[in-house]
């Protein structure tokens, strides 16, 4: 029997938390600099200076909770991520000057960079195979459905409730987290809770910690290339502001409306394309994501020479249906590639230096994205798919160098099972 009833309820549970924790991240992230304000009372200067220091300093988080998911297990580390996030979210209406906001928010960032690492990995523990991917599929479909309705509940609570809208936004995060940590330690036994590399018995425990990751030279290629697949990821938060309203002249609004779709899309869209991709190699499922990132980024850049109103929005509205199909083409295969790829003793650290390339890519976006569009707007769009296209052409040849389980995973027939029992 590939499913056992324990695991499975932590299958179930895990992905509630994921939700109930998007539905609390869906509240503030859309108004995040403007809900940091409006409960801190501090100038909006102020905020966004130390939001960025805090970003900066959040991103020694990530190797750190590599090491401590190989020693303490995914789960304690997931739990971790909630309870600092939930004291975080607390303790925002007291803050009251530029130091305590910039501590608790590195707090928080840390928390949050963290938690990327120690999700995925405890993906890995529960399921493997064909499972994986579904599961990871599964979970994406839940945050996005979840951070919908939190943007729609973020946006009733600030209409309905002014300025006490935002401590009820602070409070309700701080709920969701604590929530999601529960879900977490409800069930008792999935996973041996020395760590990762306690999971296979009559294994002997990996050594070399980072050493051995960046060492592992297949591993950092698909990092590299998982790099620049992330910067274009970036371009539909980052880049798009930059570029449909400056550049093109559109309303603000259109960008809400292409973000919806986009949300929309991307929860509806995961589990249908996972079937679709299932006998694929994941390298080349990736590869073919690539070429479609590459496409919609041509469509973007094109839509300046449409004439303005109704064709540029369709052409706009186009172009975000192609980068949506890739978005959806690369999110599965990509997660369980990497995670696949990982001995289990150090997965920790290998999704940590994997997860890395969106919290360096979170830096970088913003700086690199407005100095292009501001030399030469096309460049912004063309810049990521050049590097993309190198990425995917190295990829079938980087699948001979990876392990071939986490390449290709072999397909039960008839299967239609959401997990096994790990590897």
């Amino acid at each position: 029997m590939l499913v056992s009833p324990p695991r499975d309820r932590a299958v179930r549970l895990f992905l509630v938390g994921m939700f109930v924790d998007a539905l609390g991240n869906g509240l503030y992230v859309p108004l995040t600099l403007l809900f940091i304000q409006r409960v801190t009372g501090l100038p909006m200067p102020v905020v966004g200076l130390g939001m960025t220091l805090a970003a900066t300093v959040a991103l020694a988080a990530n190797p750190v909770a590599g090491v401590l998911i190989d020693r303490f297990g995914t789960r304690t580390v997931l739990v971790g991520t909630y309870v600092v996030r939930a004291l975080g979210f607390a303790l925002y209406p007291l803050v009251d000057g530029f130091g305590p906001l910039v501590a608790v928010a590195a707090v928080i960032a840390a928390a949050d960079r963290a938690y990327y690492p120690a999700a995925s990995s405890h993906v890995a523990v529960l399921a493997r195979g064909e499972g994986r991917d579904r599961l990871y599929a599964m979970q994406a479909t839940a945050r996005n459905v979840a951070f919908g309705l939190g943007g729609l509940l973020s946006a009733a609570a600030v209409s309905l409730a002014g300025q006490t809208g935002f401590a009820l936004i602070a409070g309700l995060n701080a709920v969701s987290f604590a929530t999601a940590a529960a879900c977490l330690l409800l069930p008792r036994r999935t996973e041996n809770p020395r760590g990762t590399g306690a999971l296979e018995p009559g294994k002997p425990r990996e050594r070399g910690g980072y050493r051995r990751v960046l060492a592992d030279r297949p591993f950092m290629g698909l990092v590299t290339a998982e790099g620049a697949f992330t910067l274009t990821h970036l371009l539909l938060p980052v880049g798009m502001p930059l570029y449909v309203v400056p550049v093109l002249g559109a309303s603000p609004a259109l960008l809400g409306l292409l973000y919806t779709v986009n949300t929309l899309l991307v929860a509806a869209g995961q589990l249908p394309v996972r079937r679709w991709q299932r006998r694929a190699r994941r390298t080349h499922a990736m590869a073919l994501a690539g070429a479609v990132f590459v496409l919609a980024c041509g469509l973007y850049a094109a839509t300046a020479l449409l004439p303005a109103g109704p064709p540029r929005i369709g052409g706009l509205l186009a172009a975000t249906l192609v980068f949506t199909l890739a978005e959806l083409l690369h999110t599965a295969p990509a997660a369980t590639l990497a995670a696949g790829t990982a001995p289990p003793a150090l997965r920790g650290r290998y999704l940590a230096v994997h997860q890395m390339t969106w919290s360096v890519g979170q830096v970088v976006a913003p700086v690199a994205f407005s100095a292009l569009a501001g030399a030469a707007p096309p460049l912004m769009w063309a810049a990521p798919a050049a590097l993309l296209a190198v990425a995917c052409a190295g990829l079938p040849r980087l699948s001979l160098r990876l392990p071939a389980e986490a390449v290709a995973a072999p397909v039960a027939a008839g299967s239609g099972r959401a997990h096994g029992p790990a590897a």
